[in-house]
């Protein structure tokens, strides 16, 4: 079979900004110089990959005069993260073959304020896993856009990850719907694309789970889940 490269869900960008100490309360800490080493499971029809991924906050840096936290991602991509009274947003990105940033307008939310039970917020995404299989092989990409819609759902989740037991997390679920056209014979699917995140106080994001259900003829769905294996401080 064919390998795609993973997707980077958004949110794994967002777990710290450029502060002098760590707040062992915030789940999103932001002292600089973090790092976190996520195991990445791929499910996809049969198959099952697994890779290793890991962020860490660089030091600041402006855009368009104003300083923004900076995360660094494996493959070098850098993002540019900033943080006002309604909440957390990246305002740009750049890559490896990029000069400059890139500027979000409008920003990307990732988490709204107040961080408790029914906030809600929405963002554009695209597919992560999904993919054609017939009559040839190709992830779906960037190229379709789709409105996912989020809300924190609890403040008291347990999640025991390779990293070790949290207690306390913050769950924000998402959910988006997709149509996809596959042949004359086949017509439309509809898929509900789910996006499930959990925070822990003083560590951040300690688990993702992206579920993209879908399989047929024509087309492949699956999951894709982050989890903490070492947060270095």
């Amino acid at each position: 079979m064919k390998i795609f490269p993973v997707a980077i869900p958004l949110v794994l960008l967002l777990a710290s900004c450029s502060k002098p100490s760590i707040d062992s309360s915030s789940y999103f800490p932001l002292a600089q110089g973090l790092r976190w080493d996520y195991l990445v499971t791929s499910r996809v029809g049969d198959s099952i990959q697994l890779s290793d991924f890991s962020i860490h906050a660089g030091s600041e840096e402006s855009i368009n005069d104003a300083p923004h936290s900076v995360r660094i991602t494996s493959d070098g991509t850098r993002y540019y993260i900033a943080e006002n009274s309604s909440g957390i947003y990246r305002k740009a990105k750049r890559t490896l073959i990029e000069n400059r940033p890139s500027i979000d307008d409008p920003p990307h939310w990732i988490l709204k304020y107040p961080l408790r039970k029914g906030t809600h917020w929405s963002n554009p995404t695209y597919p992560f896993v999904l993919r054609r299989v017939y009559p040839y092989e190709e992830r779906l990409t960037r190229g379709m856009n789709l409105k996912m819609t989020y809300q924190i759902a609890s403040e008291n989740d347990t999640v025991v990850v390779p990293a070790g037991r949290f207690d306390n997390c913050l769950r924000v679920e998402g959910e988006a719907n997709l149509t996809l056209y596959a042949d004359a014979k086949s017509g439309y699917e509809e898929i509900l694309i789910n996006t499930t995140e959990w925070y822990a106080p003083g560590v951040g994001l300690v688990k993702l789970l992206r579920e993209e259900p879908l399989a047929n003829e024509v087309f492949a769905g699956g999951n894709l889940v982050y989890e903490l294996k070492s947060l270095h401080r």
